[in-house]
């Protein structure tokens, strides 16, 4: 119990932390420890990754600013080497469930599903993936985009929903 509780306190003192390549290295060895798997990454604060035994990162990655990684409750989270994620990007591998309308929503529990972000992938700042998602090899995701559905490899995807908008091979 008091384990949990000062383990709590230094996620929160490491995700506040200052954006230095100091504390950017203090965040990846804390999470090294704590993913299911884990490469070296940087990071700017306000990195928030939640269920960290369900989520892996690889090599050389890069995140900015105010980023949301949640595999929340059963879910998992895959990304892969080289990707870079924007400011404000909502990674979130889990809906409400509200089938039952005779039940509130907060009390019908979560569906949780899978999203995989392939190797050489740009998330564009205030991007939100929800579950079900595979984003293939060398895509870039708008800035904006809601992505439902997976994205083809060398694909260009905004708006809402995330559709293609070009493909980076035909370029």
């Amino acid at each position: 119990m008091i384990t949990d509780f000062f383990s709590e306190v230094l996620r929160h003192i490491i995700t506040l932390s200052p954006d230095t390549e100091l504390f950017s290295d203090i965040r990846c060895a804390y999470y090294k420890k704590k993913l299911k798997k884990c490469g070296f990454f940087r990071s700017a604060p306000l990195l928030k990754i939640y269920c960290p035994k369900q989520v892996s990162i690889g090599n050389n990655c890069s995140f900015n600013y105010n980023v949301t990684i949640d595999p929340c409750p059963n879910g998992s989270i895959s990304i892969g080497n080289n990707v870079l994620i924007g400011p404000n990007v909502v990674i979130r591998a889990a809906d409400h469930n509200h089938e039952n309308i005779n039940v509130n929503i907060n009390e019908q529990g979560h569906i949780s599903g899978k999203i995989e972000i392939k190797d050489n992938v740009w998330i564009c700042s205030n991007v939100t993936i929800t579950k079900d998602v595979t984003i293939e090899e060398g895509s870039i995701v708008a800035a904006g985009a809601v992505v439902t559905k997976n994205v083809p490899a060398y694909s260009i995807v905004g708006g809402i929903p995330a559709k293609v908008i070009k493909n980076r091979k035909k370029e």
